[in-house]
C-alpha cells in the first residue's frame, strides 16, 4: 500500500531562511553507535513514562508545538478510559529545544537520561537529537520534516512513512488543474530546497500532462515584499492555472496581488494553508483556493460522520481535552504518532520492550490511524516510496474548506507518479485499506 508522500514546503521554509548556516554545520555530525540498552526503561506494573521533543519556543513554535497537543490530548483520552493492559501513559517530560540545534540534542539527551520508553511527539526543523535516540533505540513518532537520514533506522516511524521523495512529481497538482480546463501554468517557490523541491515535482507533473508552464520561479526569497513580477509574467503568459510551494503567508500574498492585477478568478493550488485559523482571517483573499492534504479533512467529521472514526475521535478529543483549539495538521500529526506507538503496545501486550514494540508495528502493511490518513506500509516505510500516492483534496468554498473530488467512497484519491500515455491524470481505483472506502 502506499506510503503517503509529503512534499517538504512551506514549514521549513521559514526556518531554513533564519538559521541555514546553523544547519549545514549541524548537518555534518556523526550517527553515534548503536546501543540496545535499557529495552524496558520507563515500563513499571501500571505505567509507561512517554516523552516528546518539539520547537515550542522561537521562531518555529507556530509550526511545530501543536504536535504535543496532538499526542497529549490522545493519552489524555486513552488514560481516561483505562490505558493499555492495566498501564497509563506519563507524558513526562515534554523537552522544548527553543528552536535550536543545540538544544534539540540538549534535550534528546535528556530524555535518555530520564529513561523514558519512547519519545512521542518529535516536531522541530533540526532534529539534531535524532542521533542519540536512534544510538539508544528509542522507539520515536513525530513529524517526517528533517533528512531521511533523520529518520532512519527501524525504531524511527515518522508520520506517513519515514522515507520521503521530495522530488517525485506530484500529478495531483495537474490532476486539479485538468478539472478545471486549465492549460497555462505558472509554479512559484522560494529560493530553498524545502520549498523548491516540492514544486519542481509539480512543474514535472505539468508538463507531463501537456500543460503549459510559460512561468516558472523558484528563486522568491522568503518575505518578499512583492509579487507584482511574477503575476504581470502571468498576466501576459495567459496563465489560468497557479501552483505556489510557498508557506501560507507567501500564498495569502500571492493571492491578494492576483486580485489586485485582476486576476482572481485563476485557479489556486497550493500546499501550504489548510488551517481555520488562518482562513478566519484570509477568508477573501482564500475563496476558491484548491489545497492537496496529506490526511482525511477534519470537516468528514460533520459531512460524513462515522466514516472515518480517526478523525471523529481526534475532533472530539481536541474539544474535551484542549476545549477551544481548533484542529491543524500538525497536532493530528502527533495524535497518529500517538495512535501508531498505542496501536503497537496493544499488539505486544505485558510484555512491554522497546524490541518488541518496534517488530510488531514494523509487521503493520496499512496502518491508518483508524481512518485519519492514507495507508503506511510499515514493511517498507522506513527506506522507501511507492509509486502510488494517495491523497485528498479541500477547496475554499464560502469561508470554509469543503472535501472535493475523491474516488467515491472515499474522499481520498490515488495516483501513479507515472505519466500516462494519454498524458490525461487519471485517479486509479482505490486499493483496499485506504480510509472510507
Amino acid at each position: 500500500m502506499a506510503v503517503v508522500k509529503v512534499p517538504r514546503v512551506a514549514v521549513a521554509a521559514l526556518v531554513t531562511v533564519a538559521v541555514a548556516t546553523v544547519l549545514t554545520a549541524c548537518g555534518n555530525a556523526g550517527t553515534q553507535a548503536v546501543s540496545h540498552g535499557g529495552g524496558a526503561d520507563g515500563v513499571t506494573a501500571t505505567t509507561i513514562r512517554v516523552g516528546s521533543l518539539a520547537s515550542s519556543s522561537g521562531i518555529a513554535a507556530t509550526d511545530f508545538a501543536p504536535v504535543v497537543t496532538g499526542a497529549r490530548i490522545y493519552f489524555d483520552q486513552l488514560n481516561a478510559s483505562g490505558g493499555i493492559d492495566g498501564r497509563k501513559i506519563i507524558y513526562s517530560p515534554n523537552i522544548d529545544d527553543g528552536t535550536s540545534p543545540s538544544g534539540d540534542t540538549a534535550g534528546a539527551e535528556q530524555l535518555v537520561a530520564d529513561k523514558v520508553f519512547a519519545v512521542v511527539g518529535v516536531g522541530t526543523p533540526f532534529f539534531t537529537g535524532s542521533s542519540v535516540l536512534r544510538a539508544h533505540a528509542v522507539p520515536t513518532f513525530g513529524v517526517q520534516e528533517n533528512t531521511n537520514s533523520q529518520w532512519a533506522g527501524p525504531a524511527m516511524f515518522g508520520v506517513g512513512g519515514s522515507h520521503v521523495d521530495f522530488t517525485a512529481p506530484i500529478p495531483q497538482a495537474a490532476y486539479v488543474a485538468e478539472r478545471n480546463g486549465d492549460t497555462r501554468a505558472a509554479v512559484l517557490a522560494y529560493n530553498v530546497s524545502q520549498s523548491s523541491e516540492g514544486c519542481v515535482g509539480i512543474t514535472d507533473a505539468l508538463r507531463e500532462a501537456h500543460i503549459a508552464t510559460p512561468v516558472v520561479d523558484m528563486s522568491i526569497p522568503y518575505g518578499a515584499a512583492s509579487l507584482d513580477a511574477d503575476v504581470t509574467r502571468m498576466q501576459q503568459a495567459g496563465v489560468d492555472f497557479v501552483a505556489s510551494c510557498m508557506d501560507v503567508t507567501g500564498n495569502i500574498k500571492l493571492s491578494e496581488t492576483l486580485q489586485q492585477h485582476g486576476m482572481g478568478n485563476v485557479t489556486q493550488f497550493w500546499l501550504d494553508g489548510y488551517d481555520q485559523q488562518v482562513l478566519s482571517q484570509n477568508t477573501s483573499a482564500m475563496e476558491g483556493v484548491y489545497l492537496m492534504l496529506q490526511q482525511t479533512p477534519f470537516e468528514v467529521s460533520t459531512r460524513y460522520p462515522g466514516r472515518y472514526p480517526g478523525i471523529d475521535d481526534f475532533n472530539k478529543a481536541l474539544a474535551t481535552y484542549a476545549p477551544g483549539t481548533p484542529p491543524n495538521a500538525t497536532a493530528l500529526a502527533g495524535w497518529v504518532s500517538a495512535d501508531l506507538f498505542a496501536t503497537g503496545l496493544k499488539m505486544i501486550g505485558r510484555d512491554v520492550t522497546r524490541s518488541r514494540l518496534v517488530a510488531a508495528i514494523n509487521s503493520l502493511t496499512d496502518f491508518t490511524a483508524h481512518g485519519a490518513i492514507a495507508p503506511v506500509d510499515w514493511k517498507v516505510a522506513h527506506t522507501a516510496t511507492t509509486p502510488l500516492d494517495c491523497t485528498t483534496f479541500v477547496q475554499v468554498r464560502h469561508g470554509a474548506f469543503v472535501p472535493v473530488y475523491g474516488t467515491r467512497p472515499s474522499v481520498y484519491s490515488c495516483f501513479s507518479q507515472k505519466p500516462s500515455s494519454s498524458g490525461k491524470v487519471v485517479p486509479l481505483p482505490l486499493p483496499s485499506g485506504v480510509p472510507g472506502s
